[in-house]
């Protein structure tokens, strides 16, 4: 039986997988894991084909996010059209919670209504993987955000100075109450793991078999760093 997913939680750690080697985690209860994120984008462009991932996913011991990101939002593939949309659909109801590109709702728009349709989760995010937030940028991101009733928002973005961790920070500290996940991208990424959650960060991400971006953490890292968090 897997265990409910507890989004009121302070925050909740999440294990990433981008390899085929590392599908064979999901067999195994991963401690401390409150969801394991599939990044079918990696996977699907290393040629893990749909069929052979449920095969995977339907013996799952933890709670699986479905994230399929485009090389805009810091994935490896370059979607075609309704490549993206079909493979989420042949998917979702092989997982429990969904990862959603607030910028690309025209073109998957389908996705949300069919997750919300079937009860899954959904994590509506929005990436600035080239470019550091202001302040007044990031906040109006987060009134696009919040347009959308879901269980959790999450914002990433470039941040090479204290500065730019900052914006993280105020943007945490001025909404306390939101179930919003905030993370640096690039020379503060690694820093953010540590410092954003303490700060009220509803979400963090550690790698289970190899890192997305240089400087992200393993799981095992961000855990032993968390432990007041872990609970």
């Amino acid at each position: 039986m897997l265990k409910k997913i507890k989004w009121n939680k302070p925050c909740l750690f999440i294990g990433s997988i981008m390899t085929r080697e590392g599908l064979a985690l999901l067999k195994e209860s991963q401690e401390h894991a409150d969801l394991i994120e599939i990044r079918y984008d990696a996977l699907y462009h290393a040629g893990v084909t749909p069929e052979e991932l449920i095969g995977f996913l339907d013996q799952r011991k933890n709670r699986v996010l479905l994230t399929l990101r485009t090389t805009s939002e810091g994935g490896f593939h370059s979607w075609k059209s309704t490549e993206r949309v079909n493979l989420f659909m042949q998917l979702i109801n092989h997982v429990d919670v969904v990862d959603l590109e607030v910028k690309n709702l025209s073109l998957i728009g389908d996705v949300l209504a069919f997750a919300r349709q079937e009860d899954k989760g959904i994590i509506l995010s929005s990436h600035a993987v080239n470019r550091k937030l202001t302040y007044g940028k990031a906040v109006r991101i987060l009134e696009e955000l919040r347009e959308y009733r879901v269980q959790a928002y999450k914002i990433a973005s470039l941040a090479r100075t204290k500065e730019d961790l900052g914006v993280l920070v105020r943007l945490l500290l001025d909404f306390p109450k939101l179930r919003l996940g905030v993370m640096a991208i690039g020379p503060k990424s690694e820093i953010s793991r540590v410092v954003l959650p303490h700060m009220g960060s509803k979400l963090v991400y550690g790698y289970l078999d190899a890192p997305s971006a240089k400087g992200q953490p393993s799981f095992k890292e961000v855990v032993s760093a968390l432990p007041s968090l872990v609970g």
